[in-house]
C-alpha cells in the first residue's frame, strides 16, 4: 500500500509538471496543459477514497470558495441571452473549480515536492525569458530596432501578453530571491535567474507589475525584518532588486515614457485635460460604473456582460493614443479590463464577493507560505487593470498555482 501510494504521489507530480511546462506551451502546443489537467483528473478519481477527499476539501473554505465562484458563472447562464459565448466562458473557466479540487482534497504532496514544483515554475519561466530575449535580440540584428525588446514585442512563446508574462516573471522573481535567501545552496545560480527575470520584468514595462512588484517587495521585506533578526548585509540584498528595478525603468526610455504616460492617465481620470489618452481603461471604468449600476445584484450573465459592455461604448467618441495616433474607442472590441469589475458585470454581487474574498482571506491567514501571500499580492495587482480570467493564461496559473501555494505551510530557515 506504502508503494501504491508513493506511485500515485509521483504520478501527481509529474502531471502537475506538465502543467506548468504546458503554460509555457499553451499557445502552441496544448497537450502539456490539458493533457495534465485530464490526467490529474483521471488519476484523482481512480485513486477513490472519496469520503477522506470530501472531509478534506471541506476543512479548506478557500477551495470551497472556488467551487461557490464556478457555480454562480453556472447559474449566470440562465440569464444569459447569448448562450454560445456563456458555455466558452465555462468551458474556458472549468479549470478554476477542477485544479482546487484535484490538489485541495488529497495530502499526497510532500513539502519538499511543492517547493520543487516552485522551482520548476521560475526555471521554466527563466528559460522562456531567455528564448524571448534572444529571439528579439536576432530581430534587433536585422531590424537595429530597439523596441524588438519593449512591450508586446518581446514575448515571443505567450504573444502579445505582456501583462501575463509579467506576472509569471515576476512571481519567478520572487521565487528566486525566496531561495536565494532562505537556501544555502545555488545562490550564484538563482542570482543569475533573478537577474534575467528582473531585465525581462522591466523591458515588458508591464505598468501593472512594476509597480507590483515594487510594493509587494517593500511590504514583504518589512515583514521578514520584523520577523527575524535581519543584518544590514541581508537587508541591502533585500534592498537591492527594488533599486536596480527603479533605476532601469528610469534609464531605458520606452519604460520611462510608459511612466510619464501613467501620470497623464491619472489626470484624464480626475479630469484634467490631456491630449493624450493612452489607456481605454479610464474610459472603460467609468462606463462600466454606469452598467453596474443598473444590475448590482445579478450582473447581465457571463454570455452578455461584455457585449452590453460594448455597446454603451459605441457612444464614447474618445480618442485613444495607439503608438503613433489617435484612433476612437468605440472602434474596439474591449472587456472590462478590470477582473472585479468584469466579474460584478457577469455573475453579480455574490461572484464578486467571492473573487474578493479569494484574494484578501489569504492575509488573514495564520502560518501560511509567504509566497502564498506574495502570489496572492502580485494576482490583486493584475486583477485591478486587467480581467485576467478571460484568458487561458490568467485561469491555469491561478487555478493552479492558488491551491498549490495555499496548501504550503511556513517554512524553517535553512542555517
Amino acid at each position: 500500500m506504502a508503494n501504491k501510494h508513493t506511485i500515485t504521489a509521483l504520478l501527481y507530480f509529474c502531471t502537475c509538471l506538465s502543467i506548468l511546462v504546458g503554460l509555457v506551451m499553451q499557445d502552441f502546443y496544448k497537450i502539456p496543459l490539458t493533457g495534465g489537467i485530464i490526467v490529474l483528473g483521471l488519476i484523482w478519481v481512480f485513486s477513490f477514497g472519496y469520503k477522506e477527499k470530501y472531509r478534506t476539501l471541506i476543512t479548506k473554505p478557500l477551495g470551497l470558495a472556488f467551487l461557490g465562484f464556478y457555480l454562480v458563472h453556472i447559474l449566470s447562464t440562465l440569464y444569459s441571452s447569448n448562450s454560445s459565448v456563456a458555455l466558452n466562458d465555462l468551458q474556458l473557466k472549468i479549470s478554476l473549480v477542477l485544479l482546487p479540487i484535484f490538489m485541495l482534497s488529497t495530502s499526497l504532496f510532500s513539502k519538499d515536492w511543492k517547493r520543487l514544483l516552485l522551482n520548476a515554475f521560475s526555471i521554466l519561466m527563466v528559460g522562456m525569458a531567455v528564448y524571448d530575449l534572444f529571439t528579439s535580440y536576432t530581430e534587433f540584428i536585422i531590424s537595429s530596432n530597439y523596441s524588438a525588446f519593449y512591450y508586446k514585442n518581446l514575448p515571443h512563446l505567450l504573444v502579445s501578453k505582456p501583462h501575463y508574462v509579467a506576472w509569471y516573471y515576476s512571481f519567478a522573481l520572487f521565487i528566486a530571491l525566496y531561495e536565494i535567501l532562505i537556501r544555502n545552496k545555488h545562490k550564484i545560480l538563482w542570482a543569475i535567474a533573478a537577474s534575467i527575470l528582473m531585465l525581462s520584468l522591466i523591458f515588458l514595462s508591464s505598468r501593472a507589475y512594476l509597480l507590483a512588484f515594487s510594493i509587494v517587495a517593500i511590504i514583504s521585506g518589512t515583514v521578514w525584518i520584523r520577523k527575524r533578526s535581519v543584518s544590514k548585509k541581508s537587508i541591502l540584498k533585500l534592498l537591492l532588486p527594488i533599486g536596480f528595478l527603479i533605476s532601469l525603468a528610469l534609464i531605458i526610455p520606452n519604460t520611462r515614457a510608459r511612466i510619464v504616460d501613467t501620470y497623464a492617465e491619472i489626470n484624464k481620470l480626475v479630469d484634467h485635460d490631456d491630449h493624450r489618452q493612452t489607456n481605454p481603461r479610464v474610459f472603460i471604468w467609468k462606463y462600466a460604473g454606469k452598467l453596474i449600476k443598473e444590475k448590482l445584484l445579478l450582473g447581465y450573465g457571463i454570455g452578455d456582460a461584455k457585449l452590453e459592455l460594448n455597446k454603451a461604448l459605441e457612444e464614447c467618441d474618445a480618442l485613444f493614443w495607439n503608438g503613433s495616433e489617435n484612433e476612437l474607442l468605440n472602434k474596439k472590441q474591449l472587456n472590462y479590463h478590470n477582473q472585479f469589475l468584469q466579474t460584478w458585470a457577469e455573475v453579480g454581487i455574490l461572484g464578486l464577493l467571492l473573487l474578493l474574498y479569494l484574494m484578501i482571506k489569504p492575509f488573514f491567514l495564520k502560518n501560511k507560505h509567504p509566497l502564498f501571500l506574495i502570489f496572492v499580492g502580485l494576482t490583486l495587482f493584475g486583477f485591478l487593470t486587467e480581467s485576467m480570467l478571460e484568458r487561458q493564461a490568467g485561469v491555469v496559473m491561478l487555478a493552479f498555482m492558488y491551491p498549490l501555494l495555499y496548501s504550503m505551510g511556513e517554512e524553517k530557515i535553512e542555517n
